[in-house]
């Protein structure tokens, strides 16, 4: 058989690793013809660990669709470039959807290759993306004004994906992903493989190194606030009143910045900045089309593996001090404070009472932890779910528990009704979450805050406060400031 490619570029797929990927994709096609629908076909092989958000940014200029993740949990990445297949829904059932659709997918999927002895490989092909904080009306949403609009779910079988692991440094797995339709090519499809693979894998590809020589400022041309900074209090001050007579427990509110500079952002420094800057955090990124979100979270709504389900309540926010005995003074004044503890409590509570059917167990520490980050610190809360019932994967979990009154408010329905009247402001996946699940139904997702959304000279920041019966408005306003500050700082505007 003549060789798919003849390019030197990549000698792990040589003539017999392009034999075995064929054998993958003619698989698939005599599935798919005798089953007249598509079938997922996935081919692996053992690769040099590569820089993540090296090779993402080399990759996404070749692509439309990418994702850059690595995990504060497990100090794992995963760099997901191209489509093989999209799942993508809307409204309230848009998780649900995904779910049942990915489900029938990965049901008979053909796979192949070989990661090589010791390669933890996980479950095979992984389904990437994400879900915005709420179900929007397109026709209202400031979100959609720019082209390519970030979906409500927006979620895809990656065409080539790379899993790098911390317990293994130097090497990664390698997966070339297919959805092979009845009377499709397979030849063809596995040289559209072989030659995106040779495109997003060049051999060289050199890691970044990380520090602040790499950034360079840019000068704001035009700054906004959404809403104003006196709007902003004023909702504060309302949501408070009704708290207080009763409507519901605590609302989050949110509020946008929007930067337009003399200059493009470089989005692979501001990424490093980020991964330097905040190491305990999970950096991410999702390009689609023209847009970039992109972010450095501390925060994860689920995390599933083992048949053990993980959630993390973190709710109370205070600043970082300028000396150890000043930093002990603010930690102290956090964890007393009734009114955080009761924020945090609310969070917390909601997990439990979400986890406790689907669980023989739930853990829960009595007390909160203190997570310091570099220039904040909040309460935290583990809450695990050991031995879940059979059947259940982590989009199951993502759709009990998104959004959490972390992000959305405590009761939920009542909370969520009054920020759609009241907010002002459409969040797109801003207090969403995104993250991937593999063909057993593990995965990880975190929750979509210290973020911005980036379309080349154009940044759009987000920030948001638990309002409870005690929030005062100029209080709650600097808190936003300083939970802008880590998006500000690595993309060089201040």
């Amino acid at each position: 058989m003549p060789a798919l490619s003849d390019s030197p570029a990549l000698p792990l797929l040589g003539h017999a690793s392009q034999e075995d990927l064929l054998d993958v994709c003619q698989r698939a096609a005599r599935a798919a013809q005798r089953q007249q629908r598509p079938v997922l076909a996935s081919w692996a092989a053992r690769l040099r660990h590569t820089d993540p958000i090296a090779l993402w940014n080399h990759g996404r200029s070749q692509t439309d669709r990418s994702l850059l993740w690595q995990s504060a949990w497990d100090r794992g990445s995963l760099v997901a470039l191209g489509t093989a297949h999209d799942l993508a829904e809307h409204g309230d059932d848009r998780i649900p959807a995904v779910r049942a659709s990915w489900e029938r997918l990965v049901r008979d999927a053909v796979t192949g290759g070989h990661s090589g002895d010791g390669l933890p490989t996980g479950q095979g092909p992984l389904l990437v993306g994400g879900f915005s904080f709420a179900d929007a009306d397109p026709a209202e949403a400031a979100w959609e004004r720019w082209s390519a609009p970030m979906p409500e779910a927006l979620t895809w079988v990656p065409a080539l994906q790379l899993r790098g692991y911390a317990s293994l440094s130097s090497m990664a797995e390698l997966r070339l992903n297919a959805v092979v339709h009845p009377g499709d090519d397979p030849q063809q499809t596995a040289k559209s493989l072989v030659h995106l693979a040779e495109q997003c894998l060049p051999e060289g590809t050199a890691p970044r190194s990380g520090g602040a020589s790499q950034f360079s400022s840019r000068r704001p041309l035009a700054f906004r606030e959404l809403p104003s900074a006196e709007r902003w209090k004023d909702l504060v001050g309302q949501a408070v009143n009704h708290i207080r007579a009763g409507a519901f427990e605590k609302v989050v509110l949110a509020r946008k910045v929007e930067v337009t500079t003399d200059a493009p952002f470089d989005l692979a420094a501001a990424l490093e900045r980020l991964r330097h800057t905040y190491p305990d955090a999970t950096l991410f990124a999702v390009g689609h089309g023209a847009r970039t979100f992109i972010g450095a979270t501390p925060e994860y709504l689920v995390r599933l593996s083992d048949g053990n389900v993980q959630a993390l309540g973190l709710a109370g926010t205070a600043p970082r001090g300028s000396t150890a005995s000043h930093d002990a003074v603010l930690e102290k004044q956090l964890t007393d404070s009734a009114k955080i503890r009761h924020e945090h409590d609310v969070v917390v509570r909601m997990l439990i009472d979400a986890l406790r059917p689907t669980c023989a167990r739930i853990e829960a520490r009595a007390e909160p932890t203190v997570l310091k980050l570099a220039n904040v610190q909040h309460l935290a809360t583990v809450v695990e779910g050991r031995d879940i019932q059979p059947g259940l994967g982590i989009l199951h979990f993502v759709e009990r528990l998104h959004p959490t009154p972390a992000l959305g408010g405590h009761p939920r329905k009542e909370s969520l009704s009054w920020l759609k009247q009241n907010e002002g402001l459409e969040r797109g996946w801003y207090a969403g979450t995104l993250g991937w699940t593999d063909t057993a139904g593990q995965g990880e997702f975190a929750v979509a805050i210290r973020c911005a959304l980036i379309r080349d000279n154009t940044a759009s920041l987000y920030a948001g406060c638990g309002i409870v019966a005690d929030s005062d408005p100029q209080e709650e306003y600097e808190e936003t400031l300083a939970k802008l500050r880590p998006m500000s700082q690595a993309l060089g505007l201040e």
